[in-house]
């Protein structure tokens, strides 16, 4: 039997199969990942996007730019819509993500526990009160500001975005180095009572992230890992198929629907 094949019969007979997303998944969306090489991280080092730019203030404008070009233009992949259709048939019951894309909601996956945030939603640095995710707006927002590369600060960029109803700023919702991760009791829960796994585009490098599988292991689930390469999660799986996301889920997804007559 195939790995795929495999897969598909592994979930199929699933009680409630939950996924953990990492960079991976939307690499094929044109958002590079930031640990493989020409990275981020491989680029600048690592600690967090916030510390990367204060460590190379003459490469904020050239860093923002790039990093938010390439969001502009994502759209959900396969794997993303592969993941939205086994939760509409009921083989999946929530998507774990470490992105920060917002490419699974767009996808049309519902139940999404967003570890590290949403990029596309604002939180008020005062009150707190969060409002989004709005894509189209956040890139007109930030576009005109972007263009302008000889006035390019990053005060600019914080002014650019909404004013709380109460009068404070807001920044994009999503988590930086040292801050507290997001959703993190939902996801465990999730991860606590699930029976499979799948363990998708993820180096398995980052906790509290990298945890959720080892307690889902814990409580007996099944781990199906998804990656192209091996991960710091490989040894922990159960089945591991070598292969992109972007592949793998659509042929799962094939081996789970019926076949229409003729």
């Amino acid at each position: 039997m195939s790995s795929i094949k495999q897969a598909a019969k592994i979930i199929s007979s699933s009680r409630k199969g939950v996924a953990f997303t990492g960079a991976g998944i939307s690499a094929a969306s044109g958002i590079s990942t930031y640990r493989d090489s020409g990275g981020l991280w491989d680029r600048y080092g690592t600690q967090g996007i916030l510390n990367v730019l204060a460590k190379h203030p003459d490469k904020t404008h050239e860093i923002l730019d790039g990093f938010f070009s390439a969001l502009e233009k994502a759209r959900p992949n396969p794997a993303h819509l592969a993941l939205a259709q086994l939760e509409e048939m009921g083989h999946i019951e929530a998507v774990i993500t470490q992105n920060v894309d917002n490419l699974h909601r767009e996808a049309g996956s519902k139940s999404v526990y967003e570890l590290h945030g949403n990029l596309f939603r604002f939180r008020c640095m005062t009150c707190g009160k969060k409002q989004g995710p709005q894509r189209e707006a956040f890139f007109e927002m930030i576009r005109p500001v972007l263009d302008r590369a000889d006035t390019f600060s990053l005060e600019a960029l914080l002014t650019a975005f909404p004013v709380c109803e109460c009068g404070g700023m807001t920044r994009p919702d999503f988590v930086s180095f040292g801050e507290a991760v997001q959703d993190l009791p939902e996801a465990k829960i999730a991860a606590q009572t699930c029976d499979v796994m799948l363990v998708i585009g993820t180096s398995g490098v980052v906790y509290p992230a990298a945890a959720l599988p080892e307690i889902a292991k814990s409580a007996g689930a099944y781990l199906i890992e998804i990656n192209w390469k091996k991960s710091e999660l490989t040894s922990l799986c159960d089945l591991s198929i070598r292969t992109q996301a972007t592949e793998a889920l659509p042929l799962i997804l094939n081996c789970l629907t019926p076949a229409k007559e003729s």
